[in-house]
């Protein structure tokens, strides 16, 4: 067998509604390419990213799928942005919570990624390998070891209970923590907070996070979560305007 035979997976996907998996999927930018009535409901999309193909099953529960798989691409922030925006054109507002869903980019040890589930619980893991490792944490501690869990929980996994349960497990004995990695905490417990709408949970830590003072070598080493901070205070802010 030629080494072009094995250029190409398919994955074929459980879904309760093709009506309802087409509807989501050209919202993204997919395009149908196929639909089948007879002998059983089957349909298949195509965007430049991945192909996928759907079957009806009938007993299926979204909220507990397994179904998953992994999608490699050149630009994984530039595929966020089309999703993203496409969704806001059809929906009016990025789905962030409940099925279907779509998470922000983050960057894992193995790449930068985002998950998107379809309504059907399937989850889509999206993303960008890195060219070399790239460490979450280089502190070696119970508190490090704890937030890498935790991180994992919420941006690998899409569970935010679980990553709350084990950050706050750890946060009472924040001060034993490196700064940098203390302001990585606070920052990561209020955007958990935030995903589950726990809206004065995700203001006590941002408030956490402001009142620390961190040098200019520091703030360096936090660049990214230091913009998250301003990202999860509007988002509170609007909270308590609406």
């Amino acid at each position: 067998m030629s080494a072009e035979s094995f250029e190409t997976a398919i994955p074929i996907l459980p879904s309760r509604s093709i009506d309802e998996q087409l509807d989501f999927y050209q919202a993204l930018g997919f395009e149908v390419t196929y639909r089948q009535a007879k002998p059983n409901l089957y349909a298949c999309v195509r965007h430049r990213i991945v192909e996928l193909h759907f079957f009806v099953l009938k007993q299926l529960d979204p909220a507990n799928s397994y179904s998953m798989c992994y999608v490699h691409v050149p630009d994984v922030d530039a595929v966020y942005k089309e999703f993203s925006e496409n969704l806001k054109k059809k929906y009016r507002k990025v789905l962030t919570k409940g099925l279907p869903r779509i998470s922000k980019p983050s960057d894992l040890m193995e790449d930068r990624r985002f998950n998107l589930i379809d309504p059907a619980g399937n989850r889509l893991l999206i993303g960008t390998k890195h060219t070399a490792i790239k460490l979450i944490v280089e502190e070696t501690s119970k508190f490090a070891s704890a937030f890498e869990t935790s991180y994992r929980l919420m941006y690998a996994k899409d569970e935010p209970a679980d990553a709350a349960k084990v950050l706050d497990h750890v946060l009472p004995k924040a001060e034993e923590a490196s700064a940098t990695l203390r302001y990585r905490a606070y920052v990561l417990r209020a955007d958990i907070a935030v995903s589950m709408e726990e809206w004065a949970i995700a203001g006590t830590y941002v408030q956490e996070a402001n009142r620390m003072t961190l040098s200019d070598t520091e703030l360096g080493e936090v660049a990214e979560q230091f913009e998250k901070v301003k990202e999860l205070r509007d988002a509170i802010e609007r909270k308590e305007r609406s």
